[in-house]
């Protein structure tokens, strides 16, 4: 009988202990709205995870709208400051946070991080149709370091170890901020479950950024009519210099 009841709960146990990682997660929210007095905000991220075991860590990356960028280097040329030794970088993310349940590498390599796009600047690699020689690669992280401490004064890049709570049964929650001067446009967030150094599972979900209210009226106008909005601000600088002159008087 003992043998039965022993051998019994083996069985029960055997699909725990052979359970394949999984993980989900969502977004309390799908849609960031900014309006004319939007002053950042913060999302939380929630989510589940399957067969999760002590040596499981989970990292969260979210990543905003994309766009190439030209950097360059300041260099002092006959007394006079200039732009010099330009180098491009494709598809950098105009937002990009990291929210982590330990520092990135504890939880794994810059190489296995890097294979997977984590690390402010694992995606800053130089334009594949940039003919021009590039630097050394030591020089290239000093690009990668300007790109980095640029977007995080903006508040736009950052990394928070810690960031990301696991709790009782598998579950995790993260809370990433987003700064007033969040560009608007598509978001994916993802959830890596990483084992051993190496991811084992993955979640992605998305959010969009948009404007709202008189801030969305003049955003469309703005992209739909560059033209016309461009002589519309002049004629309002115009209108506006005219109107100080009468009401201030001029000699």
């Amino acid at each position: 009988m003992i043998a039965l009841a022993l051998g019994l709960a083996l069985t029960l146990q055997q699909p725990v202990i052979n359970e394949a990682p999984g993980i989900m997660a969502a977004l309390t929210q799908e849609t960031v709205e900014i309006r004319e007095n939007f002053a950042g905000t913060s999302l939380v991220l929630y989510g589940a995870t399957r067969g999760l075991t002590l040596r499981d860590e989970i990292i969260v990356v979210l990543r905003g709208p994309e766009q190439d960028l030209r950097v360059m280097r300041k260099r002092r040329s006959f007394g006079i400051w200039v732009n010099a030794a330009p180098v491009e970088f494709d598809a950098v993310p105009t937002y990009y946070a990291i929210a982590s349940s330990l520092p990135l590498d504890v939880i794994a390599s810059p190489e296995a991080l890097a294979r997977n796009g984590i690390g402010l600047t694992s995606f800053l690699q130089p334009g594949s149709n940039d003919e021009r020689e590039l630097p050394e690669e030591a020089v290239l992280e000093t690009y990668r370091a300007a790109v980095a401490r640029a977007g995080g004064r903006d508040a736009l890049y950052a990394e928070t170890p810690g960031g990301v709570d696991v709790l009782d049964g598998g579950l995790f929650r993260a809370v990433l901020k987003m700064p007033p001067r969040t560009p608007v446009g598509n978001y994916n967030a993802e959830v890596y479950l990483f084992r051993d150094g190496r991811p084992v599972a993955s979640r992605t979900t998305s959010l969009r950024v948009e404007k709202a209210g008189f801030e969305r009226v003049i955003y469309e106008f703005a992209h739909n009519a560059p033209m016309i909005y461009g002589l519309f601000c002049v004629a309002l600088a115009m209108l506006a210099g005219y109107l100080a002159a009468v009401i201030f008087g001029r000699d």
